[in-house]
């Protein structure tokens, strides 16, 4: 068996053994009852509790399970699959609750094919895990991930931070990303709820960061009209944004109280392939 995913103490490779990690050197790392595993260490924490917090992650877990993003994970999965169907190891990082890995994985419908996502929220994996047990999954930071250089034929990055050069070194030669970024005019009349002026997205400068270690193979905007038309659900699409903080507390409860909401959503994919 090919054990890819790596110490974050001594860079062994760990091995599964009932519920923890272990690695030649002796260090090990328990399985949380919900199914995660922490793998990021103390000095690589810049906060008590980082990452989403329980009221973003609960709010987006609500709304992405009702399928009000699905045309999105379809995409991802198309632009993906029309690109190749040979991926032994895919990594989803920052994975958030995991709607998008598992979706992919539940269409590539291969037992040949291990999923593992990380994120440095531990409420999100706990999501994640309760919900989609055949993947592994991870608390580790963007910058240090827990693998093998050289070993992952698929990392995806949908709309989360990413450090390139971490990203480079996991990938096989030749490996794909799948970067999901907002489109110009993405949740467009929300914003304008919100803000008095709405600055058009610009998914173009994420490319500028990836040269010139990856090169664009593919490309597809994901556009549709999203018409929400019950308070719950636009209530989550709110909270499961970083616009619910942006926005004063008058302006959340207007947006709350709506009963009806139809905005754009308009989500940039790009599919780069390691130089």
């Amino acid at each position: 068996m090919n054990h890819i995913v790596q110490c974050p103490v001594c860079q062994l490779s760990l091995r599964r053994q009932e519920n923890k990690w272990l690695c030649d050197n002796h260090h090990h790392f328990d399985i949380a009852k919900q199914g995660y595993c922490n793998l990021l260490l103390a000095n690589q924490k810049k906060s008590l509790s980082p990452g989403d917090d329980s009221q973003m992650l609960n709010a987006r877990w609500r709304f992405l399970s009702q399928g009000h993003y699905q045309p999105v994970a379809d995409s991802i999965c198309q632009l993906i699959t029309q690109q190749t169907d040979q991926l032994a190891h895919i990594l989803d990082i920052g994975c958030g609750e995991g709607y998008y890995l598992a979706s992919l994985k539940h269409r590539l419908n291969s037992g040949n094919t291990v999923c593992y996502g990380t994120d440095i929220s531990k409420q999100a994996l706990k999501l994640a895990a309760r919900h989609h047990p055949t993947i592994d999954w991870f608390v580790a930071a963007a910058k240090s991930q827990p693998f093998v250089s050289g070993q992952l034929d698929l990392i995806l990055n949908i709309f989360a931070p990413a450090d390139w050069q971490e990203i480079h070194r996991l990938l096989k030669p030749g490996g794909l990303v799948l970067l999901a970024v907002a489109g110009s005019n993405h949740l467009q009349n929300l914003r304008e709820l919100i803000y008095q002026t709405v600055t058009p997205h610009q998914p173009q400068r994420f490319l500028e960061k990836v040269a010139p270690n990856f090169e664009l193979i593919n490309s597809l905007a994901c556009q549709f009209n999203l018409d929400l038309t019950n308070q719950e659900s636009i209530i989550s699409l709110l909270q499961m944004t970083p616009y619910y903080w942006q926005a004063d507390e008058k302006c959340r409860q207007s947006i709350e109280n709506l009963q009806t909401l139809s905005t754009p959503v308009n989500v940039q994919l790009y599919l780069l392939k390691a130089c």
